[in-house]
């Protein structure tokens, strides 16, 4: 084996994690072979699992339907999975530029594995990201990306408020259907239910002759007929409830139910949800947590956008904290005074990884007295210390409800975040990343839109905040440098790493949720703020679909670190990712860095 070869091992991943000894034995097991379209064929034997190391050359890995899998440049490996799985091989390899590759048998490769488990972890690691790629490959349909719409198979069966209940009973049994939309001139105004009916017209023996208005709920939870699938689901878990109505426009089209859902494959999600509603003590809702991460990776598994798997984090995330905020009420009363229970960060925007942590606190009236904050004192203490034995950890900059800085009336938390905005100073500009990403859980709706509303004028009228925020924005390192290379760091255990969140996702948040102040938008999810500020036309419809698109890459890159490795931090190793994937990583990682730009010069300017 030449001194060229040698060296190029020591470099290449993860051989660089062998001792010498150990990279002698696998040079000298290594054979090289020249591979060119007049002998690609014999490469990749059926019954000869090998690992591949390119050398030199360019290639693409396609499966059996010529489906692109990878495209290998030098440094890229391949092979493994059959290694490891024993199963036939069917991929094959294209020849894009004629090259060099190192073959290395079976045996030698088991040899490497059990003298090194470094070693070995790496391709059990790759093994895993692999077959969670094939897995979303080889779905039919993504259930996730279907419409609302395409549910809508049934007439839709509606009535009049003033119906008598026993004939609304009979048109349900007659058109075979568990629920009725109750209209009023055009307007949808309430729903009858199955579940309506037994429990407000049989179970209270009541007469039948009385109108649907008694019995119906209302107001109604609703989805759009344009909206996907996923987003219904969503609204269900949110809401706790089993049926939707569908519309379009403000028009009723129809209704889907639970079962719908189930028959396309996203039953896991609302079963759980159902299960943490149910659970009537922290000890129940801790064993359903452990849970989480199982349901998670399935889910994963299922559908080509993994960074849904954020947004389904955060329902679970949503219904543990109302599960506990309803157990201490259960235990203590009603509350005292009006108040929302706030979240704030990746559980507002709906963007939740394995490695979030709580970041939450209290609006109160203003009527609050002393007796009424020690009766919030004690949920705040019992919601976070059970939201963290259900896996979501205390924050360790304490931005809990649990800290009385965090407990505030309505007008304690105007002065403070007037005080953020009037004088931006590091601290000021650290606390808006945090808490202008805020959402209510629970509580009195009108507290929390007179907050929203006072702070979004007040952040929106003063141009010194806004250019302070840009410059702190556009002062973020993103790691990539001279000549398109990574700037990777390096840990205690030799790993070069980079924090997509810091240096990726979280300065996509902050820009987007400067424009969205800046133009008063009151969405929270970042790619809903983008969407808005295309349609408003804040933003060049060009960028902003590069932006969603950029922040969606990180998102799902980050997600897919976590659930394949079983890792709860946000530390990405380019050196794991295969070639493509480290392109469109440098891609991702310039797009941000256009935006940074172009916010330093938007508003520096005052042009907003």
């Amino acid at each position: 084996m030449t001194e060229s070869i040698q060296r190029f091992l020591a470099q290449c991943t993860p051989f660089d994690r062998l001792d010498e000894a150990q990279r002698h034995l696998a040079e000298r097991a290594m054979t090289l072979s020249y591979v060119s379209e007049a002998n690609v064929t014999e490469i990749m034997p059926a019954d000869t699992p090998q690992l591949y190391v390119v050398k030199k050359g360019l290639f693409d890995l396609v499966d059996a339907e010529q489906r692109l899998l990878e495209r290998l440049e030098p440094g890229d490996l391949f092979g493994f999975p059959a290694l490891l799985t024993h199963r036939p091989i069917t991929n094959r390899l294209r020849v894009l530029q004629d090259g060099l590759l190192l073959v290395m048998r079976q045996s030698d490769f088991d040899s490497l594995c059990a003298k090194n488990k470094a070693f070995a972890d790496y391709f059990r690691q790759a093994l895993n990201q692999r077959l969670l790629l094939e897995s979303r490959q080889d779905l039919v349909a993504d259930w996730s990306q279907k419409r609302v719409s395409d549910l809508l198979d049934r007439d839709l069966v509606k009535v009049e408020p003033g119906l008598p209940v026993a004939e609304a009973a009979a048109l349900m049994r007659e058109h075979k259907v568990s629920s009725l939309l109750v209209v009023e001139q055009q307007q949808l105004i309430g729903m009858l239910t199955d579940r309506d009916l037994r429990n407000r017209v049989v179970a209270e023996r009541v007469e039948l002759d009385r109108p649907v208005s008694d019995f119906m709920s209302s107001p109604v939870v609703s989805v759009g007929s344009h909206q996907l699938l996923f987003d219904a689901m969503q609204t269900m878990t949110a809401h706790n409830v089993h049926h939707l109505a569908v519309t379009k426009g403000v028009k009723p089209v129809g209704v889907i139910t639970v079962t719908d859902l189930i028959r396309q494959q996203s039953s896991e999600p609302l079963y759980l949800v159902s299960q943490i509603r149910k659970a009537d003590s922290v000890s129940s809702l801790r064993a359903i947590a452990q849970q989480v991460p199982d349901h998670l990776l399935q889910f994963a598994s299922r559908i080509v956008d993994v960074h849904r798997v954020g947004d389904m984090l955060a329902s679970f995330t949503d219904a543990f904290n109302k599960r506990l905020i309803e157990l201490y009420m259960e235990q203590h009363g009603q509350p005292p005074c009006a108040y929302v229970w706030l979240c704030f960060g990746s559980q507002a925007r709906q963007d939740q990884s394995l490695s979030s942590d709580q970041d939450n606190a209290l609006l109160l009236d203003n009527s609050a007295n002393e007796v009424d904050k020690a009766w919030f004192t004690g949920m705040a203490e019992f919601v976070c210390q059970g939201l963290a034995e259900c896996g979501l950890k205390l924050c360790n900059g304490n931005i809990m409800a649990s800290n009385p800085e965090l407990r505030l009336t309505l007008d304690q938390w105007l002065a403070r975040f007037k005080r953020w905005i009037n004088e931006p100073d590091k601290d000021a500009l650290m606390r808006t990343n945090i808490f202008f990403d805020r959402r209510a859980l629970c509580g009195e709706g009108r507290l929390f839109e007179q907050l929203n509303r006072q702070v979004a004028t007040m952040a929106s009228d003063n141009a010194i905040f806004l250019a302070n925020l840009a410059a702190n924005t556009a002062s973020e390192a993103v790691p990539i440098g001279l000549f398109n290379r990574f700037r990777t760091h390096e840990l205690a255990d030799h790993r070069d790493v980079i924090d997509i969140k810091k240096q990726g996702v979280a300065i996509l948040n902050n820009i987007v949720r400067l424009y969205s102040l800046a133009h008063e938008i009151s969405d929270c999810a970042t790619p809903e703020r983008i969407q808005r500020l295309i349609e408003q036309g804040h933003v060049n419809p060009g960028d902003g679909k590069n932006w969603l698109a950029c922040w969606r890459f990180l998102v799902q890159l980050r997600l897919e670190h976590q659930l394949t490795y079983g890792r709860k931090d946000n530390l990405i190793e380019p050196s794991q990712l295969d070639s493509l994937q480290r392109r469109q990583l440098k891609t991702a990682f310039k797009l941000v860095k256009e935006a940074q730009e172009g916010v330093a010069l938007h508003f520096s300017r005052g042009a907003f």
